[in-house]
């Protein structure tokens, strides 16, 4: 008989996960993962966990790796030796039929390559994150005539997420506003901008707005800017905009930012992402970050552009994991549909992103506020 932690217990039927011999699992290692990896490891063996790049430092990798086998490596080194990571894989999942879940398209890059190495040894990937929903798109879009994607689910624009995305963005914003105090500042009084009106960048305005600051939205898709005047948000071109905040948070996970735009921005200026460096900030923009940064505090660095001196919180990386990422058990949500997804994946199609039915999310929608009102 299988034990599974907390409210997991009540969604898991192993019998849905019998064709899968282990997992592979991208993830942000110092969030709540020890409920999440102990279910999912109750059903299928955990062949290798990669931390994010990005909250690897605040992560207590010593306890992960007690536990489960650490792949360490980021989205670049898989870029740069492509043949190098798959052969790893190989080594980790040890000829098992196995599923990957991803978080960011961190195997975007080489999705084809999997299948052309693994054939149906690979079961298929579930993605969790918008801009890794964004990176299998395209990757979809350019190879159309072909049916060599392994079955994929992304939860990413699932409605079990919204709570975790609004509450990241809350958590966003609390460790600005401690960052900015401890440099001697307020948000209040500042003018301040969002780029990006998605999930999280709608949570950062609103938690922004209750703080009393002018907040001014930026995002290239022209229905979310007419959402965002219609919730009364003030909007302008992408120039205007830049040349008018002293704080700058970066929501789009797609490269919102170039070292172009420092022709736009003020002296003083303050920036803070709502995701990885690698994917908010041009490739440019982090190698001026990387090469000629000087530190000024511990989680605050700045660099020296056009003249003027440019604050950059936390590397350009997330900056709520400086104070933990919390967001409780809402990330069970989640977690839940993830491992749901992992069930669900021998019956997806091929070379197309599919969702689990709505059913099946107001399933483990119940579940969870079954067990959280009973606890």
């Amino acid at each position: 008989m299988h034990k599974f932690p907390g409210f997991f217990s009540s969604i898991i039927d192993p019998t849905r996960y019998k064709n899968i011999d282990s997992v592979l699992v991208v993830m942000h290692a110092n969030v709540e993962f020890n409920n999440f990896l102990t279910a999912l490891g109750s059903v299928t063996r955990i062949a290798g966990v990669i931390p994010k790049a990005s909250s690897k430092k605040f992560a207590n990798l010593n306890a992960l790796q007690q536990c489960y086998p650490v792949f360490n490596i980021d989205r670049n080194s898989i870029l740069a030796s492509p043949s190098e990571f798959i052969e790893k894989i190989d080594c980790l999942t040890k000829n098992e039929r196995f599923a990957i879940i991803d978080m960011g398209g961190y195997f975007s890059h080489i999705a084809l390559d999997l299948v052309k190495k693994f054939d149906k040894q690979i079961v298929g990937i579930v993605e969790d994150t918008e801009n890794g929903h964004q990176r299998y798109e395209s990757l979809i879009r350019q190879n159309e005539s072909c049916a060599d994607l392994a079955p994929l689910i992304s939860v990413a624009r699932s409605p079990l997420k919204e709570p975790e995305d609004s509450l990241v963005g809350q958590a966003i914003v609390f460790s600005a506003e401690a960052i900015m105090r401890s440099h001697g500042l307020i948000l209040l009084g500042k003018h301040v901008g969002v780029i990006g009106f998605g999930k999280i960048g709608r949570s950062i305005a609103f938690s922004l707005l209750s703080r009393g600051s002018r907040v001014d939205i930026f995002d290239s898709n022209p229905i979310l800017l007419a959402l965002a005047l219609s919730l009364g948000f003030h909007t302008s071109s992408r120039s205007k905009f830049l040349r008018s905040v002293d704080v700058l948070f970066c929501a789009t996970g797609n490269k919102s930012l170039s070292i172009t735009d420092e022709v736009y921005f003020k002296d003083g200026l303050h920036i803070f992402c709502a995701t990885s460096s690698d994917d908010e900030l041009s490739d440019c923009l982090r190698r001026r970050i990387d090469g000629t940064s000087l530190s000024t505090s511990h989680h605050t660095c700045k660099i020296f552009m056009g003249g003027k001196c440019i604050y950059i919180h936390n590397e350009g990386n997330s900056i709520n994991f400086v104070h933990g990422a919390v967001v409780d058990s809402f990330i069970e949500l989640v977690q839940g549909e993830i491992i749901y997804s992992i069930g669900s994946l021998q019956d997806a199609p091929r070379n197309a992103i599919s969702y689990l039915p709505d059913l099946d999310k107001k399933f483990i929608a119940d579940k969870w506020i079954s067990h959280y009102q009973h606890v």
